[in-house]
């Protein structure tokens, strides 16, 4: 967490040369935000309590925004399989079987294919949730950076000036969560460099 941020926030302060490199800069800065979100997620979920029920599924909930993070494909890959298994552990054999499908549609390593696919034979024979959790896999959504809970679509959020990180309104004016160095919901220019030359 803490290299990404340190990469994110050295973007504003590179010489470009070109259109190129601005767009460049401004990809790199999307790709860190992904990545700190992400993994901060992870940190709160692997910390989290698995004593109740509640616990537990909480923890599938992160476990399934982790994998609508914009990652490599090799790394949510690893995002698909930990979901996968935590939602088959707790008998939600309909959303175990779609993060199974998307595991697969990514090419995984031979061993885990055949993981996945054994999974979703077994999750096929009886395609229901047992736990009802708030995650809506078919309903686009951003994580808001506070309470790393879904902002669907047609939903108010306010967002970070600077890395474009996504929140529930009740956050407005706090820092940053994720670039620790903005005020959420500013109406602000961002980071802007001249085209002038380009």
């Amino acid at each position: 967490v803490e290299k990404f941020r340190m990469l994110m926030l050295t973007i504003p302060l590179l010489v470009v040369e070109s259109k190129q490199d601005y767009l460049e800069a401004k990809q790199l800065l999307s790709i860190c935000k992904e990545y700190v979100l992400a993994l901060q997620m992870e940190i709160v979920r692997k910390d989290l309590p698995k004593n109740t029920i509640e616990e537990q599924l909480r923890v599938c909930e992160l476990s399934a925004y982790f994998t609508h993070c914009n990652l490599q494909p090799i790394h949510e890959i690893l995002t698909l399989r930990t979901a996968l298994n935590l939602f088959f552990k707790m008998k939600n054999f309909k959303t175990a079987s779609s993060f199974a499908r998307r595991l697969l549609e990514l090419g995984p390593r031979q061993d885990v294919a055949s993981q996945a696919r054994k999974v979703l034979q077994a999750c096929e024979k009886k395609p229901d949730d047992q736990h009802r959790i708030e995650y809506d896999e078919c309903n686009p959504f951003n994580i808001c950076g506070y309470s790393y809970t879904p902002i669907y679509r047609g939903k108010t959020e306010v967002k970070c000036s600077f890395c474009e990180a996504s929140y529930l309104p009740e956050h407005k004016d706090k820092v940053c969560n994720v670039c620790k160095v903005s005020q959420i919901g500013k109406t602000v220019s961002g980071m802007r460099i001249s085209l002038e030359r380009f």
